[in-house]
Parts: C-alpha cells; structure tokens; sequence
C-alpha cells in the first residue's frame, strides 16, 4: 500500500471513496468538488517561510492499494486566528499557524488494518516538515478514540443538530430529538519533541504449571512501573506486547529472566510515541497462540530455525514451499516474494489448510514465516506431528528480517501489520 499526494489518475477513485463516506456517516457537508478544488501543494511549500503560509494551502493525501483508493485525509494549514474554530478555543492560542486535519476515512473493509494510520503519519510528518507546532481536528464519537491514541486531547466539546451545522445552544432545544444531536470535539496535538516510550515484544515457550499464580505477580509489577499492554499466560508458555518507560520495560524483563524458565527469553524493541495501549490485561489462556490442536507442545518438537542471514538463499531454493502463516488482511500489507497465502481467517484454520495443500508423504520442505515468530513455531510443531521431515521457520520473525536485512538485499514487498496501531516499514 502506497500513501500518496493525490494524482490526477487518483480522481475517480477518490470520488467512489467520499460517496461511500458520505453514505455511511450520513453527512451532507462532504463536497468532492471542495476536495478535488482544494489544488494540493507539492513539496514546494516547504520553500516557504511560515509567515508565507497563510490559509488555503491543502495537502490530500490518498492510500492506494493495487491501484484502487482505498483512504484519504486532509491536512489544511491555517492561520486559526482567522478561522471561526478559534472562538471555542477556552485559553490563549500559542501559535498562528496551525494544521487542521479533514476527513482522515477509509473503507470499512480496510478500518483497524491501518490505513488511517498511515495516511495520518503521513498528514503528521509532512506538518512536522513544516515546522507546525500544533495540529487540531474536529472529531465525532467515532473519531475521538483514534485521535486520542495519536496524542490528541480534548479542549472543549458541543452538540450539534447535523441537518443544519449549527450548534445546539443556537436552535430550540424542545425542537429537537436526542437522537438527532451529533457530539463534536475540539482536539488538539502538540508537534513539539516527542515523549518516547519503549514497545517489547516477547514470547517464550516452556512449561507453567503455575502459570496462574503468575497473573497477579505481573500484574502488580506492571502497574507499579505504569506498564501498558497484553501479557498472555498458559501451561506452554508466556506471549506479550508491553509498552512503557525504559526503566519499566527493564524492571519486567530482569523479572521474568530471574526464572530459570525464562532464561533464553528474547524481546524484540521499537519506540513510539503515544501508548498504543490504554492498560494492562495480564490474561489466563489454555495456548499462548490459539490453533486448537490438543497435545501439541512445541517445547518438545520444533522445526528449524532459520537466521534472518540465511532466509533469502533458503526461499530462493525452488524446491521450497514458502508460507505465510499469518491471517490474510495481515498478508494484503505485504509478504516475501514467491510465498503462498493460504487465505486465513484465524490461525485455526491453518490445519485444514494443511490437509487439503501439504502432503507429508512427498516429503515437501517447508519454510513458514510469520511476524515475531511464535505461529511459525507452533506451524511447525503441528507439520512436524503430521509427519514432514524438513520444516523451517524464520527466527525472529520478519521483524527480525527487516531489522537486519539491508533493504537492497530484502525480499520483502510491503508492509509489516503489527496488532499495536503500528505500521512497520
């Protein structure tokens, strides 16, 4: 998927994308015309000084995946003293210049796959190239939750009756159905440098058979460094995503590794921003990742790890069937060249995939990758227990390849979809 400046060829899909926008959020004030009149900047801007970058200066940006426009979003730069949002402004506006965004949508079929996100860190870069120190949008129900996970917050909040646009304390209020309100904020974010927080992903397969005495241990630990995220425990092991400071991130880690269980325990790091989670479920499961497959235990049996060096030469082998383990909206962001997708819902498809595609007997080798590693181990366990010989799978999933492939050697087309909000490249 591509985020891009909106191009000529873009038109036509950009005017089926705003229909369905229109439909689908019932809204009467979304004009395509008003987009595709906007005349879009180009780069050019950015020659400007900021006192030149008065109003209407707009930058449409559209997502496109195999050449249909499946997003868009507005960034509009403004002088908000001029602009009518500035009244419901309760305190003293710290800059002139500020960046709106407009109309951050994309298809249903495409929303919590991370196109919105995308086309905002796009919007939030090119505001940042600017040197803008503040972006505001006018958010509804809907929208305030995304705009509150990127940062924003709320600075005053209105009823509005959506028929005519104008606020609720201008129109009779006996006049109107609750129904027919719409709740609209004012959110606000600053662009200044950045607080970082530290995103671990680990899992480690080995016996707990008190792994439910775990959960409140965890738990207290986690919440007294303000860790954020899921931690999953079962008989097999331990999987999570934890997000928080450096010190905390570290306080967890030296935990776990105090166990001799968890000796060999590997955290894969990122930084970001915002806390792409709001708290911490320390959660009880029967499997740390869910196939369904009674008795398998990958502690026992597992296939061959191969090193993010070594993958290459063994999927370029043509006598290797190289599969995508991970569920199919994960595959539409990107995959290795020449992989098989088997068009997965949930990872407990994947034995049925296997009985109906793979035959053990013609003694197929098998390369299976997923994102941070945990399913392919779990796969080849269970392709192990069907009877094939030679299953191998990417160490440290592809979030180890693309942290250590040099990107002229990458095999690698697209993007990596990770369940955090985030978007690896």
């Amino acid at each position: 998927m591509k985020i891009r400046l909106l191009q000529p060829e873009d038109i036509q899909g950009l005017q089926l994308l705003i229909q369905n926008y229109r439909d689908s959020q019932n809204l009467r004030d979304v004009d395509f015309e008003d987009i595709q009149n906007l005349q879009p900047e180009t780069q050019d801007i950015l020659e400007n000084s900021l006192d030149d970058r008065a109003d209407n200066h707009h930058f449409v940006y559209v997502a496109v995946l195999d050449q249909e426009v499946v997003g868009f979003g507005v960034l509009a730069i403004e002088d908000i003293n001029r602009h009518k949002i500035a009244e419901k402004f309760q305190e003293k506006i710290r800059a002139n210049i500020w960046g709106r965004v407009e109309h951050l949508y994309c298809y249903p079929k495409y929303q919590r796959r991370g196109v919105g996100i995308q086309v905002y860190r796009t919007i939030a870069t090119q505001a940042r190239n600017l040197n803008l120190e503040y972006l505001y949008t006018e958010a509804d129900v809907t929208t305030r939750a995304f705009f509150k996970s990127r940062g924003f917050v709320i600075k005053k909040e209105w009823r509005m009756q959506p028929e005519i646009g104008r606020q609720i304390k201008d129109i009779q209020t006996k006049d109107i159905q609750s129904t027919d309100m719409q709740i609209k904020y004012l959110m606000e974010k600053y662009l200044g440098k950045p607080r970082q927080f530290v995103v671990a992903a680990f899992y480690h397969f080995t016996p707990l058979p008190d792994y439910q005495e775990l959960r409140p241990k965890l738990q207290k630990l986690s919440d007294r460094h303000q860790l954020k995220g899921t931690i999953l425990l079962a008989p097999e092991g331990i999987n999570s995503t934890t997000v928080g400071s450096r010190q905390g991130i570290n306080a967890l880690l030296k935990y776990l590794r105090s166990d001799s269980r968890f000796q060999g325990l590997e955290a894969k790091e990122s930084v970001c921003e915002v806390l792409p989670f709001q708290k911490m479920l320390v959660r009880l499961k029967k499997e740390i990742v869910t196939l369904g497959v009674p008795g398998l235990d990958p502690n026992q049996e597992v296939g061959i790890y191969v090193e993010p060096k070594d993958w290459n030469q063994l999927i370029a082998d043509p006598n290797v069937v190289v599969i995508d383990t991970r569920n199919s909206y994960e595959v539409e962001f990107g995959t290795f060249t020449g992989s098989i997708d088997p068009n997965l819902k949930s990872f407990r498809e994947f034995p049925d995939y296997v009985a109906e595609n793979l035959q053990p007997q013609s003694q197929q080798k098998v390369a299976m990758f997923c994102t941070g590693g945990i399913r392919c181990e779990k796969a080849s366990a269970y392709l192990l227990s069907q009877g094939f010989t030679e299953v191998y799978h990417l160490k440290g999933g592809i979030l180890k390849y693309l942290e250590e492939t040099p990107p002229e050697e990458s095999l690698w087309e697209g993007e990596c979809f990770v369940f955090d909000d985030r978007i690896t490249y």
